[in-house]
């Protein structure tokens, strides 16, 4: 996406070069194509999928599209709201006059907008945070941007790293609004508003999906009638005509080629691609059986290819590009994929992304149903584990932990919680880490509603760097599992009816059943792409990066973890650790 940049100053007229300044600090995203003044505010915007405008009393920067705009243009015409033309900033800006701040619950879509009457400003994102916004308030100016870079360009700020941000990125101990790793610029969380005047400003949620938990009824047939109209909805509103799908052979990305194939062919003539890697010398990882199967049932051309990069390939880079290291993902593998797909001449990616968030999170579906004294679901949810070779000690496990205390069980965290490898290494303080987990602890009752809303816990830190990586290969990644419609359905569901029996994605297979091969639905094993990525560690470039180290994280054992680089057979786990670590040592040094 192109980027958006707003500028507001009591102190002195409005500055078109402070904007313009804004947009040129971040050249990925594309040059200047628009730029406005309305009272005290300057808008500029840059790039593809990036507008600026003024209408009479209002002025708008939006970034990103709205999913729903033609509902929206329908919905002000049967309103008597006429004059908007059909673009998404014009559409919006008329929304906006109509309901006010309220607007933004109502639209669909991946978007940053920013609405300034020259004195006050308005600025909120998509409900999910796929789109990104910064800003930056001071007494008698504010700033609003697409990155953090851009604000700082606007407030004549230098590059300075905030040690206790880096510290809670290392540790994964993230907030909504947890501030930038560059100090003098925050995030706008996700489905928020933000108001800003002269003397004050305020911020409040519009989305609140706690209140849908367990809201919907629906009989069996409803429920596969309902999910076939949302997942084609999901998926329409995805395609852009010059579309492929990041095909896995899991459930996740399956149906959205099963949907999309029959929707691209009408949308442009064409049918569907996909991109799938593959890793021909990693039977244990390889996916290609069930990609191609997929593919061929579809009739979908299918592009493959080998990992080329490693992870820690243009590190130092990526650390100020993105304005932060950023954990727990590989940026060089999305980067590479993005390349390849923008070769190819395609403009949009369609990934099954998010899916487990959307309808796999099951963890406490016994514990819910008794601590809501549901007896009868929780007797059914019982037979079914039986019957699914669920064994009574489990059973009793699940049951026994509906009736400990919040207290008992904080303690037990901080007490028994083994070191694993696999989840926290030996160099990372395991105090602090148990610490962490502990405090995350909520009542027996809350397990359930805590486990549902996890994906909207946090700041989004990868979907940020993602963004960006999007914005420089030209490709935009849409993620159809995550459309709020789709997402809200799955959300009404009742425990029962939302694991309906033992085993991961229970529910989505009956629903997808005969959209997609039986060798996929009835596919139980789940690939793990550990070798994938500890085939690729270069040693030598990690303990480059990390020693010696530019920042010492506090908690960790800088010893420990040479130590172990020296034995040069991290797994999986243990090197996302040291990357990660090797990333906030590069992002300080380059500053």
């Amino acid at each position: 996406m192109g980027s958006i940049a707003v500028s507001l100053s009591y102190r002195e007229t409005p500055d078109k070069g402070r904007a313009t300044r804004m947009i040129h600090a971040s050249p990925h995203r594309g040059v200047l194509s628009k730029i406005c003044t309305i009272g005290s505010a300057s808008l500029a915007a840059g790039g593809e999928h990036a507008q600026v405008l003024v209408a009479h009393d209002l002025g708008i920067a939006l970034s990103g599209s709205l999913d729903n705009a033609t509902d929206l243009h329908r919905e002000l015409a049967s309103a008597g709201v006429t004059g908007p033309d059909d673009s998404d900033g014009a559409i919006l800006l008329a929304a906006f006059r109509k309901y006010g701040p309220d607007v933004a619950e109502r639209l669909r879509g991946v978007f940053a907008a920013v609405v300034t009457d020259g004195a006050q400003v308005w600025a909120f994102r998509d409900h999910i945070g796929f789109a990104t916004l910064f800003y930056r308030l001071e007494p008698d100016r504010c700033f609003f941007a697409t990155e953090v870079k851009q604000v700082l360009a606007g407030a004549g700020l230098p590059r300075e790293a905030d040690a206790d941000v880096l510290e809670a990125i290392a540790f994964n101990e993230l907030i909504d609004d947890t501030p930038t790793a560059l100090k003098g610029a925050m995030r706008l969380p996700k489905a928020t508003v933000i108001h800003v005047t002269r003397s004050a400003s305020s911020i409040h949620r519009y989305w609140h999906p706690e209140s849908l938990l367990e809201t919907g009824r629906y009989t069996p047939d409803e429920i596969h009638e309902r999910f076939d109209e949302l997942m084609t909805q999901a998926v329409r509103r995805s395609l852009s005509g010059n579309d492929f799908v990041s095909l896995s052979g899991g459930i996740d990305s399956p149906p959205i080629a099963s949907y999309g194939a029959p929707l691209h062919i009408e949308l442009s003539g064409r049918p569907l691609s996909a991109i799938s890697a593959v890793y021909p010398d990693q039977p244990a990882v390889d996916e290609s059986i069930y990609i191609e199967e997929v593919a061929s049932s579809l009739g979908m051309p299918l592009h493959t290819y080998t990992r080329k990069v490693k992870p820690l390939d243009n590190l130092e880079d990526w650390v100020q590009i993105l304005d932060g290291p950023v954990p727990k993902i590989l940026v060089g593998d999305a980067a590479e994929q993005y390349s390849l797909a923008r070769s190819l001449g395609f403009d949009t990616m369609l990934t099954g992304e998010v899916a487990e968030f959307v309808f796999d999170r099951r963890t406490y579906a016994l514990p819910h149903l008794i601590a809501h004294r549901r007896w009868q679901a929780a007797a059914a949810n019982l037979r079914n584990q039986r019957r699914a070779g669920i064994s009574r000690y489990n059973v009793a496990r699940q049951i026994g932990s509906t009736f400990v205390p919040r207290s008992l069980a904080t303690t037990w965290r901080r007490i028994r919680l083994p070191f694993d490898s696999t989840r926290v290494p030996h160099f990372v303080s395991q105090h602090r880490f148990k610490n962490e987990y502990a405090s995350r602890t909520v009542r027996s009752r809350d397990r359930w509603r805590q486990e549902q809303l996890w994906a909207f816990t946090g700041p989004g830190l990868t979907m940020e760097a993602d963004d960006v990586v999007q914005s420089i290969h030209g490709i935009r990644t849409r993620r159809p599992w995550a459309d709020i419609d789709l997402w809200e359905f799955f959300l009404s569901l009742p425990v029962e009816t939302k694991v309906p029996r033992p085993g991961r994605k229970a529910l989505v297979r009956d629903l997808i059943r005969g959209k997609v091969p039986d060798s996929i639905v009835d596919r139980h094993d789940k690939t793990g792409f550990d070798d994938a990525i500890t085939s690729r560690i270069d040693y030598s470039r990690l303990r480059a990066l990390l020693f010696p180290p530019a920042y010492e994280v506090p908690g960790v054992d800088y010893k420990a973890l040479s130590q172990r680089i020296e034995q040069r057979d991290l797994n999986a786990n243990e090197f996302m650790w040291a990357k990660d670590l090797a990333a906030l040592s590069a992002f300080v040094r380059s500053l």
